[in-house]
């Protein structure tokens, strides 16, 4: 494939209460695509329940050094397969962290360091900061633009004006908007990769209902346009390019 390829994109995996099965289902989706190829992380891959400011299950763990270690661990998987072709995008998720120092211990501001804590600049990835994005050709990349619920792919793309993809709600979407000069833009909200039965702060049933396991593919055509799929898991197995992974 020429030009820039495909970008996967791994959506919100909010680990260490990820999906197992499904993470590894989406590195040999990866795997599987040929020709030039990039990883773009949407933001919550992390949870960081441990910093969270929400009410917290005292049945969890909640040492921040344990979810750094198992954080790594996927990361490590990640790097195994895509090398330094990628780029950690955080998400509110991981700015928790921020907010807690900003909160508890301001005095420690200048020195707290997330991206030498998730070692990215050893992986040498690419690393942008929440509320902040990444624009790769014609297609910007953020974790939010302060949308969520059912309608936020089609509101973000209004907010937006252009080819955006999103993570945050855990919903599976692309939504299209023209204009009346003719041109057109996407807007794809990418799912998540995380495990229904470990979530704690609304009814189970909602978020097996809303919520869509699966990732995002960016193609790039040789004249610079591009093509936004969000790739559902269902069943153990995904379709990446009319090829089945499982």
């Amino acid at each position: 494939m020429r030009g820039l390829g495909t970008v996967f994109v791994i959506p919100d995996t909010h680990v260490p209460y990820h999906n197992k099965r499904a993470f590894e289902l989406a590195l040999r989706a990866y795997k599987s695509i040929r020709g030039k190829k990039q990883v773009v992380i949407i933001g919550d891959f992390a949870d960081f329940y441990s910093v969270s400011s929400h009410s917290k299950d005292p049945e969890r763990r909640h040492r921040l050094l344990d979810e750094i270690h198992e954080i790594n661990k996927a990361l490590d998987q990640l790097e195994a397969v895509a090398g330094k072709d990628v780029t950690f995008i955080e998400g509110n998720h991981e700015d928790r962290l921020r907010r807690y120092i900003w909160d508890k211990a301001p005095e420690l501001s200048q020195i707290s360091n997330l991206p030498g804590l998730l070692h990215i600049p050893r992986r040498k990835w690419g690393y942008i900061r929440y509320r902040d994005y990444y624009k790769i050709g014609v297609v910007t990349y953020t974790h939010d633009l302060g949308r969520s619920g059912k309608h936020s792919a089609s509101q973000s793309l209004t907010d937006f004006g252009g080819n955006l993809v999103f993570g945050h709600s855990h919903r599976g979407a692309v939504v299209y908007q023209g204009e009346a000069k003719g041109a057109s833009h996407f807007c794809m909200n990418v799912g998540w990769l995380g495990d229904v039965k470990q979530v704690d702060y609304m009814h189970r049933a909602r978020a097996e209902r809303d919520w869509q396991t699966g990732f995002g593919v960016v193609d790039y055509g040789s004249d610079g346009m591009a093509t936004a799929s969000f790739v559902p898991i269902v069943g153990g197995k995904c379709t990446v390019h009319g090829r089945e992974i499982k």
